[in-house]
């Protein structure tokens, strides 16, 4: 039959085709697979984050300033951090200062029967601190806003560059009260005119060496308080401080201070005048002591200090200048 035969036909072709094949293949190995094995990744849990709801709840007053750095990081504006404490109460601190010092000027005018240039230096000291804390309570009171308010930042700066120049001029100067009273209480080497000339010429040349310096300086800008503690009630003040703080802008405040308690115990073993001595003496401590405490305390005890030095001053004016 045909279809028998033709069927036949292909079935032979297609096994001499595979053994044709066959014969040009290379043939596989064959293999058994290795199962081969790894240490399998351990996925931790993501660390759920804590939402935090002030700056506050991250930044503690017993963070030292590395362990708070990463922290500030998150803080767009370190001032913004918010200290707990009513916003009304350092600003009013410094108005209480203001005051304080406007009283010991207003009897400052009144006790000064014979003026001179110490006495001169003594009432423009007291004036400059008056500016002094009266710029910065009242910046506190109604220049919060300076970081967002351009017309108030410029205003709040200009209103505090004579804080600065006034009470680096006026520093210097008051030595010659110092040196004007220690001659009156009997101190034995201010009774010379040549050193009474002397120190009324060092004052005014460190006056001037001082501003020269702060001219050639980058200025002022505001005062950012970015380290701990961060409960520190500086942080509700909004005013002026250095752009470069430098140790010599202090010098003369520190020689001033020392100046009334030397002279002071020197007229004091005099004898001259002891009342003299004594309210030199509280004046010079007065002031020592209220600007070697810490940082955040020295903000308020520093002025704090020189209020007490200008009323200790006062008082012995009232005896030096007013014949009592």
């Amino acid at each position: 039959m045909v279809t028998l035969k033709n069927t036949t036909t292909t079935l032979a072709l297609l096994v001499s085709s595979a053994a044709t094949v066959g014969a040009f293949t290379t043939p596989r190995t064959s293999y058994s697979p290795t199962i081969i094995s790894a240490p399998v990744l351990q996925l931790q849990p993501i660390a759920q984050r804590t939402c935090v709801s002030t700056p506050l709840q991250l930044l503690k007053d017993d963070m030292t300033t590395a362990e708070a750095k990463p922290l500030l990081k998150a803080v767009e504006n370190p001032a913004d951090i918010d200290n707990g404490k009513n916003d009304l109460i350092a600003p009013t601190i410094y108005a209480l200062y203001t005051a304080a010092l406007i009283y010991i000027i207003y009897q400052l005018r009144d006790a000064i029967v014979a003026p001179t240039l110490g006495s001169f230096a003594l009432s423009f000291v007291t004036g400059a601190l008056i500016w002094d804390n009266l710029i910065i309570s009242i910046g506190s009171f109604f220049f919060k806003d300076i970081d967002t308010n351009p017309k108030k930042y410029q205003i709040l700066k200009w209103l505090s560059y004579p804080r600065f120049t006034f009470h680096a001029v006026g520093v210097p100067l008051q030595c010659i009260t110092v040196a004007e009273m220690g001659k009156f209480a009997g101190v034995g080497f201010l009774q010379s005119d040549i050193v009474q000339i002397g120190i009324m010429v060092a004052a005014v040349a460190l006056a001037i060496v001082d501003r020269v310096k702060f001219a050639k300086s980058p200025g002022i800008e505001q005062t950012i308080w970015d380290k701990p503690p961060f409960g520190a009630l500086e942080r509700d003040l909004v005013k002026f401080g250095y752009v470069e703080p430098d140790f010599a802008y202090v010098i003369p405040a520190i020689i001033l201070a020392l100046s009334n308690l030397l002279v002071g115990i020197a007229a004091l073993k005099a004898g001259t005048d002891p009342e003299v001595a004594k309210w030199m003496i509280f004046a010079g401590l007065s002031a020592l002591i209220g600007n070697a405490l810490p940082g955040n305390i020295n903000t308020f005890s520093g002025n704090l200090g020189e209020a007490g030095m200008q009323f200790g001053l006062l008082e012995a004016a009232r005896i030096v200048y007013g014949g009592m």
